[in-house]
């Protein structure tokens, strides 16, 4: 059990340098997505509760839920979609088929700007931004290819 561990924490390790690797070249940060974080307190508390006292486990749980909390952080690098979540979460621009931008305001009056990129084949990245709508928008228009169409809608 103990090697087993073992093993799991150098792969979790290489999924967190991964992770922040493609962080460090986020250009255009998006809002933290919260539910990342939530969910790997949920993991956490479970996996925490089959106490064992092997430092492999424990170092096993740390970087599980520091995988957990840096999923939460997504944005637009140069030449990839940073995406939440843990897994398939570095696209690259290359494959974008569409761009839908949609500005929002909240309840509070606060302004946002959500973004669908559409990649093929049929996946979605959805990300919320609280940068200006203008100023997003021209950052985008840059980053994806020129031949991908970049749509805004309002919502009703």
């Amino acid at each position: 059990m103990e090697l087993l561990l073992t093993v799991l924490d150098v792969v979790l390790l290489g999924c967190v340098g991964y992770n922040v690797y493609w962080q460090s070249q986020i250009e255009v940060r998006a809002n933290y997505a919260y539910m990342q974080m939530f969910w790997g307190v949920v993991f956490a508390i479970l996996i925490a509760s089959t106490y064992t006292a092997s430092w492999a486990y424990v170092v096993f749980l740390a970087l599980f839920v520091l995988l957990n909390v840096s999923a939460g952080y997504g944005g637009i690098a140069s030449d990839r979609i940073v995406g939440y979540g843990m897994f398939q979460r570095v696209l690259r621009l290359s494959t974008l088929a569409g761009v839908t931008i949609l500005p929002v305001q909240t309840v509070r009056g606060r302004q946002l700007v959500i973004v669908v990129f559409a990649f093929n084949p049929r996946r979605y990245v959805r990300m919320t931004f609280r940068q200006p709508l203008e100023a997003l928008t021209v950052k985008i228009r840059q980053m994806v290819p020129e031949n991908v169409p970049v749509e805004i809608q309002q919502v009703q």
